[in-house]
């Protein structure tokens, strides 16, 4: 009696993965949120949103603005000497003096975390000579991000006529930030300590999501009375990031978390791997040979451009049938993570016609499938 004879396994995992919500699943509901304008987004794709085109007085998130015109401008070891009138601005828990000296990054972190006014204005002085001048830059640079719906009249944005930003656009700015590696790494820093003429600052982040929200790294908190409360979050799980803005609210913090909540359990749906896609073939000879298709659809939180998708086969040889489990497609970040899984079943029937493969055609059949059955998406 002949025995079947393990020909080939060809693996490609056909079609781009997509954010695609399966109208089978039952609906994320919206967040229950108190902001008069906010938003959650992929930085790519806004998942939900209110009001996030509407200008309104937006705090100190001006300060992310300010530190990309710093980081772009100057050096972070260049001395910062206070001018009377960055002095006189006062807030934000640093309380500078007419001629105290600071370096750019100090100042920086002071900016950033404790959102110390005086800081932007020294900041922005050195920079352009004025804060005036800064300012000018200011809205020049917006502009170039496409936050067009945005006017800064100072660099640290306390209350005054005509100063106002929106939603979107502090998005924008916020996925800005988080693109400077110096930048992010500040806004995701909880504590430090910095030097000055009357010794060591502990400087504390004003944003709370840093100490108690899964993947919080950063990025902006802001309250003034016209504002209200206003905080750009951002968080990461799983390889996605998503920021949340939430201006005007009664308690920003609240609202950023759910925001971030409703975002991420909306990306858990993203489809992976569809449902009857493609993964390769099982051939044997002289049984014939069958396609080997994903059995269910894949979701998760990762970000389908980069993870990896193969198939698993397991011991399998004729007779086949049509949906009969055959291995499982597996779904790792580029770390090696496996972070979803879903069953590869057999799309055709396939006779027994002398045997199975066995013996040595198992570990070949598998060892094929690590070979040539990875590809990135």
């Amino acid at each position: 009696m002949s025995t079947n004879r393990f020909v080939a396994v060809v693996l490609a995992v056909l079609g781009g993965a997509a954010f695609v919500p399966s109208s089978a699943a039952a609906p994320v509901p919206p967040p229950s949120v108190s902001c008069a304008a906010c938003l959650v987004t992929t930085g790519e794709q806004v998942l939900w949103g209110r009001k996030a085109g509407s200008p309104r007085a937006n705090a100190s998130t001006t300060k992310m603005v300010t530190a990309l015109i710093v980081v772009a401008e100057a050096d972070l070891d260049e001395l910062v000497r206070t001018s009377r009138n960055a002095a006189g601005t006062g807030g934000g828990g640093l309380d500078l003096e007419p001629g105290d000296a600071f370096s750019v990054d100090e100042l920086l972190h002071a900016l950033l975390l404790t959102s110390s006014n005086d800081s932007a204005v020294a900041l922005a002085e050195h920079v352009a000579g004025s804060e005036e001048a800064f300012v000018e830059r200011m809205n020049r640079f917006a502009r170039s991000l496409g936050a067009r719906g945005s006017r800064f009249v100072t660099a640290h944005g306390l209350d005054v006529p005509g100063h106002y930003s929106t939603a979107s656009d502090l998005a924008r700015i916020a996925l800005a930030v988080l693109r400077r590696p110096v930048l992010a790494e500040i806004v995701a820093t909880r504590t430090t300590t910095i030097s000055g003429p009357s010794g060591r600052r502990r400087l504390v982040n004003t944003n709370p999501l840093l100490e108690d929200y899964e993947g919080a790294v950063g990025v902006k908190t802001g309250y003034t009375a016209s504002a209200g409360d206003v905080l750009v979050a951002a968080a990461e799980r799983r390889g996605r990031r998503l920021i949340a803005v939430a201006m005007g609210s009664r308690d920003a913090a609240a609202d950023a978390r759910a925001l971030l909540d409703y975002g991420f359990r909306l990306l858990a749906r993203t489809v992976l791997v569809r449902d009857g896609a493609v993964l390769g073939a099982l051939v044997f000879d002289p049984s014939g040979a069958t396609a080997v298709v994903a059995g269910e659809a894949v979701r998760g939180i990762p970000d389908p451009a980069t993870v990896e998708v193969t198939f698993e086969p397991g011991d399998v040889s004729p007779p086949l049938h049509a949906g009969e489990v055959v291995g499982r497609v597996l779904v790792r970040t580029r770390g090696g993570e496996v972070v979803a899984e879903a069953p590869a079943v057999a799309e055709d029937d396939l006779p027994d016609d002398g045997g199975g493969a066995s013996g040595i055609f198992g570990p070949i059949l598998r060892a094929a499938a690590g070979v040539i059955g990875s590809r990135s998406w």
